[in-house]
């Protein structure tokens, strides 16, 4: 035998080979002819003075020091593979998967996209829309927007804005039933968001009794859609602000009550020890800068 190794582009061809026990079904995985395939198993074999496959009918065999160059090729396209993957995730961009409610996507990121790709180029920013709290564990996801108090085991939680909360409605549907009282709730129907069907008992708890008595309820499968209802004048919702801020301004919604105060924040969280740490910060960092664009009501 040779003591220089044989030229690296001829493993491929040969493990695939092995493994698939075909020159044929090789050339169709390496997209290449059986012949192609044929003629670098010959020059492997010349380069090292050994039989690697016993050819026969329909297939082929490997030799016994075919099987013991088996592993050396599955070991150094393994070797190789893994060093890529290491390179091509320092160097190559990093894709950042973010899942937000379909109202942050719409309202907030979407509109500003254009602008984060001119300051980032270098991170490759995609959104996924939910309203289920995604699990990190499971799922292919980076980060999150999320709506609580920042009590999530194993996540980094970078508070990205205090919230305050409303009831909101359309404003031709208070002037033609205004609200002054909680009797007057009996003329309106009460929007609800599926995931957060306990608000309107907090709201209740809030005003002091134990349900609020209205026409009817509606419930709506998202915060967007929640909105958009409330301002088609199909009745009452819960607003949180900032992110409803501009609609408030525009006279898409009307408030009902002065904003209060919530326990409730809207944080960016990712996993600890993320190695791409750097890129999630600057995620953070400008989508913090436009919730505070939202400004404050």
């Amino acid at each position: 035998m040779r003591l220089q190794a044989p030229p690296i582009q001829l493993l491929a061809a040969f493990e695939a080979s092995a493994r698939l026990k075909s020159f044929k079904k090789a050339a169709f995985e390496l997209s290449v002819t059986a012949s192609a395939v044929s003629q670098q198993i010959k020059q492997l074999e010349t380069h090292l003075s050994v039989q690697l496959f016993k050819r026969l009918t329909r297939r082929v065999a490997l030799t016994e020091a075919g099987i013991a160059f088996q592993r050396v090729a599955e070991n150094t396209l393994s070797t190789y593979n893994v060093g890529y993957g290491v390179f091509q995730q320092q160097f190559s961009t990093p894709t950042i998967r973010l899942s937000v409610i379909p109202f942050v996507a719409f309202e907030i990121i979407i509109p500003n996209l254009h602008e984060f790709r001119a300051l980032n180029p270098d991170i490759d920013l995609r959104i996924e829309t939910t309203m289920a709290l995604v699990d990190f564990e499971s799922e292919p996801i980076d980060a999150a927007v999320r709506f609580g108090e920042g009590n999530w085991d194993g996540l980094e939680q970078l508070l990205i804005s205090d919230c305050q909360s409303s009831l909101v409605a359309s404003q031709p549907l208070l002037d033609s039933k205004p609200i002054h009282s909680l009797d007057d709730f009996k003329s309106h129907t009460l929007i609800h968001t599926r995931s957060s069907k306990d608000d309107w008992e907090r709201v209740a708890q809030s005003r002091g009794v134990k349900k609020i008595d209205a026409k009817g309820d509606l419930v709506m499968d998202s915060y967007l859609s929640s909105m958009k209802a409330a301002e088609e004048g199909l009745g009452i919702a819960i607003g949180v602000f900032p992110l409803i801020n501009k609609w408030v301004r525009d006279g898409r919604l009307a408030l009902i009550s002065q904003p209060r105060d919530i326990p409730y924040k809207n944080y960016f969280v990712y996993r600890r020890n993320d190695q791409k740490k750097e890129q999630l910060e600057r995620c953070y960092q400008w989508l913090k800068a436009k919730y505070q664009e939202l400004g404050a009501m």
